[in-house]
């Protein structure tokens, strides 16, 4: 099975939005990594949970105002 991220992007209102996305998602166009702030591989026992769940066990990168 290929690795699996959890990734937190710039969404389009400028907040941090979680995503989960495949290894191959990564060798995609250049321009949509300007929007990852964070990713971090997910084990067997992490690709089960939700993305609530994930958030919380990895928080979006500090320093950003997420009520903006």
């Amino acid at each position: 099975m290929d690795e699996c991220y959890f990734v937190w992007i710039h969404g389009l209102d400028g907040r941090p939005k979680p995503q989960i996305w495949a290894a191959d998602q990564f060798s995609g166009p250049a321009w949509k990594f300007r929007y990852v702030m964070a990713r971090h591989v997910l084990d067997a026992r992490a690709r089960g949970m939700g993305l609530d769940r994930l958030a919380k066990l990895f928080p979006a990168p500090p320093g950003l105002d997420e009520s903006a």
